[in-house]
């Protein structure tokens, strides 16, 4: 290290020579280091967006959401065959269909008190709780579920079903 470089380095620092006598800064015959001017950085006036494409809250008084990627007829009907399964009505349900609406907040749903999801994650829903495959868990008073999609329940190749089962068994209680 040259004597300029140090002098850059530790500026301001007291630095003993252990070699010679006195300081390396009266040794080195350090210039004191020019002030530099903070740069300004200008930022832009951060605009609104236009209140159309701003979530509002949704006015339901369903307790029960169950969050979907899609739902064909068919998945409806097994869907209305697990609710019965656990003396619920599909009817008394909020869907969130995620491929057709642009209401991806769970914090919008602001009566909900049981969450069921079905194959969508809860950071696609503004929601940074982290959920484990058919594991219930209760946060401020809600009670969330993560279980696989309607399509692959319906396919049953791991036993999917029976899974769902006991995952409702225990969050309903049953």
């Amino acid at each position: 290290m040259n004597k300029y470089l140090a002098g850059y380095v530790f500026a301001g620092e007291t630095i003993f020579n252990t070699k010679t006598e006195g300081s390396i800064t009266h040794d080195l015959g350090l210039q004191p280091i020019p002030s530099v001017a903070p740069a300004v950085v200008k930022v832009a006036p951060v605009s609104d967006p236009p209140k159309s494409s701003q979530l509002a809250i949704v006015s339901s008084t369903k307790k029960l959401l169950l969050v979907v990627n899609s739902l064909s007829e068919a998945e409806r009907e097994l869907l209305s065959k697990i609710l019965q399964s656990v003396k619920k009505l599909i009817d008394n349900a909020e869907i969130l269909d995620t491929a057709n609406s642009s209401q991806y907040n769970l914090s919008h749903y602001t009566s909900a008190r049981e969450i069921i999801s079905f194959g969508v994650g809860m950071s696609k829903l503004g929601n940074d709780l982290l959920l484990f495959p058919y594991q219930s868990q209760e946060k401020q008073a809600i009670k969330y579920l993560l279980v696989d999609d309607l399509k692959t329940i319906q396919a049953n190749q791991k036993d999917e079903k029976r899974l769902l089962w006991a995952a409702l068994k225990t969050f309903y209680g049953l």
